[in-house]
């Protein structure tokens, strides 16, 4: 997995200093755009801001802009890292979770739950990727439950950093 750790960005997130941290991302993305860790972090805070945009009360920030980039990382990543598992993991994750903000729900919502198998499959043993995807099919039961507390085991390792991509994860996989 990345180190997820980018210290100029996570602090203008940690801020909410949404339209610097987006024009950091955005700057090093188009100067490197096969630097896959500037891909998942852009494609994540672009998808973050549209998610929680109403829980967070998230203003001065061109939505549209941020729906618009979110389709150009996305469209660039499943053209250029679909061979890649953290790349399957995340993007996989933000759309089977909200597969609107990439499209049609349904196709996408299929091509989500793919990618996160596919991610699986590439590294079966890897907690977060196999949790993510029997999480996004399977009701909970004992074996989620297990699979877990696995997670809970590499939280702080396989999230270091405190970006919102490190901060979601570490707060919604906190038991």
């Amino acid at each position: 997995m990345i180190d997820w750790r980018w210290p100029e960005v996570d602090s203008l997130e940690e801020q909410q200093r949404w339209n610097e941290a987006k024009s950091l991302l955005i700057k090093n993305w188009r100067e490197n755009p096969n630097d896959l860790k500037a891909s998942i972090r852009l494609g994540f805070l672009c998808w973050y801001i549209l998610v929680e945009e109403g829980p967070l009360a998230i203003k001065d920030v061109d939505f549209d802009e941020i729906q618009t980039v979110l389709n150009e990382v996305t469209h660039f990543g499943l053209a250029h890292f679909m061979t890649n598992e953290d790349f399957l993991w995340c993007f996989g994750y933000m759309i089977s979770l909200f597969p609107h903000y990439f499209g049609d729900d349904e196709f996408w919502e299929e091509k989500g739950i793919v990618m996160l198998k596919h991610a699986y499959e590439r590294c079966p043993d890897e907690p977060v990727y196999r949790y993510s995807y029997l999480g996004s099919f399977s009701k909970p039961d004992e074996k989620l439950e297990e699979e877990f507390y696995q997670v809970q085991a590499v939280l702080e390792e396989r999230f270091q950093g405190e970006g919102v991509l490190s901060g979601y994860f570490k707060s919604v996989w906190h038991s």
